[in-house]
């Protein structure tokens, strides 16, 4: 699809539209596809669902801004409104389409440039109380690990501790 009609036909649609960026040799794309492709039929006529092959609209990509795939990104009165990158599980793709569906804007599974920015810096602090103290490898190591997480959106060990958190905490 050319950038032109793609953008023509995104002002024109009256329902929230989920366009899927992939390619045939994206192992995390051929993952995703059966599952998007199975809500796009149970929401059929409250969400639209567009399969688009980056392979063939590498002009669509460069003005979408897309880096990664696969991508997706939710459009709702032709403005988007939320962008994934990577291959995430069915029930997250299932309540983004719920959201949608009912008229809601999916919450975003990612991190804010904020929490990103306090991850670092904590990363940033702990491994320098390990050089100040010349203690031992362990503040090194755990400040490598907040600094990873805070690039690393799906880092398991992060995972592991703020699932930890959130059961100690009663957020879970």
């Amino acid at each position: 699809m050319n950038t032109q009609t793609f953008f023509e036909k995104i002002q024109q649609n009256p329902r929230p539209v989920v366009v899927d960026l992939w390619a045939p040799w994206c192992g995390p794309c051929k993952m995703v596809k059966p599952i998007l492709e199975k809500l796009a039929k149970e929401y059929d006529g409250r969400v639209d669902l567009w399969q688009i092959n980056a392979d063939e609209s590498q002009d669509l990509l460069r003005e979408l801004k897309v880096y990664g795939i696969p991508t997706l990104i939710v459009y709702r009165d032709g403005k988007e409104t939320m962008r994934q990158v990577g291959a995430k599980p069915a029930s997250t793709l299932k309540a983004m389409f719920d959201a949608l569906a009912t008229g809601n804007n999916p919450e975003s599974v990612g991190l804010s440039n904020m929490e990103r920015f306090i991850r670092f810096g904590a990363g940033v602090v702990v491994a320098g109380i390990g050089f100040v103290t010349h203690g031992s490898w362990m503040p090194y190591i755990f400040g490598a690990v907040l600094m990873f997480s805070a690039i690393y959106d799906r880092c398991p060990i992060w995972k592991a501790l703020t699932g930890q958190f959130k059961k100690m905490t009663g957020q879970a």
